[in-house]
């Protein structure tokens, strides 16, 4: 009689001990493109639960309460497109994108060390568990090796999933053999005779159908000009805008019809709101934090890349006003 009752208390006592102790509120149990930003306990089972069962009803992430707690889980998901010139002056496909690129989020350098990174078809994801109805605010560092570091600009994440996100991620030899000499040969022989580059901030002003997901091209607005606050000082240049051919041209005074424009050698230490105008369209805000830190981490290019740059109202066609 006292070896069933014995082996009973054992048994209740491991599985109290079990359900208290499994290391399932492990944060590191959690895979590792999911990201925790509220201070809510929430057993890691549960989210990674959360996530599974909402693959097809996203509405279980983002009700705004999981496991009794004010929290949602947000996905996030981006390409990265392989952006440039080859060397034989052709143009990269528009649809290439770049495996393998490490992502991860400027403001908190703690998800570096996540290991999230872009798979063979170029596209990366996370998941953001965060409190609800309280906004975060990201700018996403892209940092392959052999590739210029690029830091997008300041996307908002709110209670919804963002999944179109993108960033031309331009092809080193482009850069380095093509782009960055040109630049410098054409500044020095134009009134900067002592010009070098330490960094570029890109926008594109587009239509409001213009994506890095959208094959409909060209996708600039043509004939806007820029607004950048606070004012950039004497030693920074810009706004520089590209012409149609995408080449960055001083003798242009508004956008082309690929909608590129770039401000060079911009201080450190600010955050750069930046905006078009042009007649019967408006356009919105976008912003870029640009700090030693992103120098520090290799940080060359800032871009705000389409559907998240400036994409005004103007709905026309492709090459139209």
């Amino acid at each position: 009689m006292k070896q069933p009752v014995i082996y009973s208390l054992l048994l209740s006592l491991c599985l109290l001990v079990g359900a208290c102790s499994d290391g399932s509120d492990n944060p590191g149990e959690l895979d590792a493109n999911v990201l925790l930003f509220t201070d809510h306990e929430i057993p890691a089972r549960v989210i990674q639960d959360v996530i599974e069962r909402s693959a097809d009803d996203p509405a279980l992430r983002l009700g705004g309460k999981i496991h009794g707690k004010p929290v949602t889980i947000v996905k996030l998901s981006g390409k990265t497109n392989h952006f440039g010139r080859h060397l034989n002056g052709d143009y990269i496909d528009y649809h290439a994108t770049v495996p393998d690129t490490p992502v991860w989020i400027a403001e908190y350098p703690w998800t570096r060390d996540h290991g999230i990174q872009t798979d063979e078809s170029g596209w990366w994801t996370m998941y953001i568990v965060k409190d609800a109805g309280e906004d975060l605010e990201f700018s996403f560092i892209y940092d392959k090796e052999g590739w210029i570091t690029t830091k997008s600009n300041i996307i908002t994440v709110a209670d919804e999933d963002d999944t179109d996100l993108a960033i031309q991620y331009i092809d080193p030899d482009f850069y380095n053999v093509l782009m960055l000499p040109f630049v410098e040969d054409m500044l020095r022989g134009n009134g900067y005779p002592n010009f070098f580059f330490r960094n570029a901030m890109v926008v594109t002003v587009g239509k409001s159908w213009g994506s890095m997901h959208d094959d409909r091209l060209p996708h600039g607005d043509p004939g806007a000009t820029m607004t950048i606050a606070p004012a950039i000082g004497a030693d920074a240049i810009g706004p520089i805008y590209f012409n149609e051919q995408v080449i960055p041209d001083i003798t242009w005074d508004s956008t082309s019809l690929d909608g590129g424009v770039v401000w060079l050698n911009l201080p450190l230490g600010q955050v750069w709101q930046v905006s078009a105008e042009k007649a019967g369209v408006t356009y919105p805000t976008v912003r870029f934090s640009i700090d030693q830190a992103d120098i520090d981490a290799g940080v060359q290019l800032f871009i705000a890349s389409p559907p998240d740059s400036l994409e005004g109202d103007n709905d026309s066609p492709p090459g139209e006003d």
